[in-house]
């Protein structure tokens, strides 16, 4: 029987200590850098004119800030029910009535998306302000969970799908006394009927928001959002005070 030199052994039983090290480590840290590489954030957008060209730009500026994103387009009351069944990740812009709709955790963003104003469109001459709807059928975009908090005990709520568009057509029929839009999505539109005027009401604040485990991201988050609002000629990077 042929008695192995103890040097071969040593050398044989290091080479396998350093190959299981080193097979450990690569099953310790191939899943995180994986799943780095494999993120890439639904992120929910208003309703566009042009939301194939805004989609681009969006995708186009949190590339250039680190951060792969998919676009989807979500009718409002779509958004709130998709974040909680982790369908998407993170809402372009929102005001705080997210974090309840959803009902999941969510973090801001820090920079202001925008301060769309809200509007009270109606051909009526004897409204003035929200208390003077009183029996009057106004429709609120689905999904508007502001808009109808706005309306609660002070008109007849008729909540409306089909976005901006559908409301005003409902409302050049005669189907309702009056609506409430923001100037944004007023903006996408053919604009305020005719015989029609707006009673400015108040200015909103939205932001991006993303689901709670995406933290982490949000300094990227937030350059992208900066990069796409100069890209869509939005007004200076805002931030919160």
């Amino acid at each position: 029987m042929v008695l192995r030199k103890p040097n071969a052994i040593v050398r044989s039983c290091m080479f396998a200590v350093i190959f299981l090290a080193a097979l450990f480590l690569s099953f310790e840290l191939l899943p995180s850098a994986k799943a780095d590489e494999e993120v890439c954030l639904k992120i929910a957008l208003p309703e566009m004119a042009d939301h194939v060209r805004s989609a681009e730009r969006y995708r186009a500026a949190m590339a250039e800030a680190g951060l792969c994103v998919q676009p989807v387009w979500l009718p409002n009351k779509r958004t709130a029910v998709s974040l909680k069944r982790g369908e998407i990740d993170g809402v372009f812009a929102s005001g705080e009535t997210i974090r309840q709709s959803a009902g999941v955790p969510l973090v801001s963003g820090a920079v202001v998306v925008g301060r769309p104003k809200s509007l009270l469109i109606t051909a009526d001459d004897t409204v003035k302000s929200l208390n003077d709807l009183k029996n009057k059928e106004i429709g609120v975009w689905l999904g508007d969970d502001h808009g109808k908090q706005e309306l609660v005990g002070l008109a007849d709520i008729v909540t409306v799908p089909g976005g901006a568009g559908m409301m005003l057509r409902m409302l050049r029929l005669g189907r309702l006394d009056g609506l409430l839009i923001d100037d944004f999505s007023l903006n996408q539109t053919e604009g305020v009927p005719e015989g029609y005027r707006t009673i400015e009401l108040e200015t909103l604040t939205t932001y991006s928001w993303l689901r709670k485990e995406y933290e982490a991201l949000l300094p990227q988050f937030n350059r992208g959002t900066d990069i796409f609002r100069a890209a869509i000629d939005m007004t200076g990077p805002e931030t919160k005070s």
